[in-house]
């Protein structure tokens, strides 16, 4: 388990997090999202050691760490920046082979990492020749060495296809119990496989909990799309007009009323007298993307 407890970061006059108080709980999957300059790098950088905090404390089990706890957290720590400078001329292999040594794992991880993040094919061809795509691979792979319990992440599905993508989380999801915490702005692509989803907005959380959670504190309208029968003979937006719940709106031949999360059933249940007039009903819960809007 880990803490963060007023964690604060600032770069001179520039206040890139602000007091955070956050728990990132054993085994889970933290999201982490905001727009560019929200803090989100900041974060994952301190939760890595890579910087420090200007004021506050980051807890391993309880515990403030020291030089000898950091160095027992990064032996079980993989970390996967956004942007990452590998030697040209070096083959995927003796990339992965060497960062192996630096880390004190086992030279014989990186034939079946190769294999596992779809490189074996490229292992001896220098990385020069590598597109973006392959270069985000060998930077997860990296990540992966010495099996980590931790692994954060930041922007790992950047210069990955959807296929690259399916892949990414289905090599993440083969290990129980790892705790991961990554940043992303794709962020439909991303929360579906998310615990918890905690989002920065200037260095502060602006919002932290499931999707559900976050649906219910803002409380989004949900869009019910309703497509009239002939019966309805053109009437039925102002049938649903006269119900006096949420606002109703006529696109494409379709008739699209927003309603509250808390009046959504009241809603559905007042349509049954009008089952007539309506040949279809789609429901639209409000997506993650519309989340992040209202919370900055």
């Amino acid at each position: 388990m880990i803490r963060l407890e007023g964690v604060a970061k600032r770069f001179g006059e520039v206040e890139a997090l602000a007091a955070l108080d956050l728990e990132i709980r054993a085994g889970e999957w933290l999201g982490v999202f905001g727009r560019n300059g929200s803090g989100k790098t900041s974060l994952l950088r301190i939760l890595v050691g890579l910087s420090q905090p200007s004021s506050g404390r980051i807890l391993f089990d309880g515990e403030a760490p020291d030089a000898d706890a950091w160095r027992r957290v990064h032996r079980a720590l993989g970390f996967m920046p956004e942007r990452v400078s590998f030697f040209e001329h070096l083959t995927g292999e003796k990339t992965l082979r060497y960062l192996a040594r630096l880390k004190g794992v086992s030279q014989d991880e990186v034939g079946p990492l190769l294999s596992e993040v779809d490189l074996a094919g490229a292992a001896h061809r220098k990385l020069g020749g590598y597109s973006k795509g392959m270069l985000q691979r060998l930077n997860f792979a990296q990540a992966l060495l010495g099996n980590p319990r931790l692994l954060v992440v930041d922007e790992p599905i950047e210069g990955l296809d959807a296929h690259g993508v399916r892949e990414f989380f289905e090599i993440l999801k083969r290990v129980e119990g790892r705790t991961v915490v990554m940043s992303s702005h794709r962020v439909g692509m991303m929360s579906r496989y998310m615990n918890r989803v905690c989002v920065l907005n200037a260095g502060r959380i602006a919002a932290l909990g499931t999707e559900s959670d976050l649906h219910r504190t803002l409380d989004l309208p949900v869009r019910i799309t309703l497509q009239p029968s002939v019966a309805s003979n053109g009437h039925l937006a102002a049938e649903l007009e006269r119900l006096a719940i949420g606002s109703v709106a006529s696109r494409n031949g379709a008739v699209v009323v927003s309603v509250s999360q808390r009046d959504k059933i009241r809603f559905l249940a007042c349509l049954q007298p009008l089952e007539g007039s309506i040949d279809s009903v789609r429901i639209e819960e409000p997506s993650l993307e519309e989340v992040l809007r209202e919370t900055h």
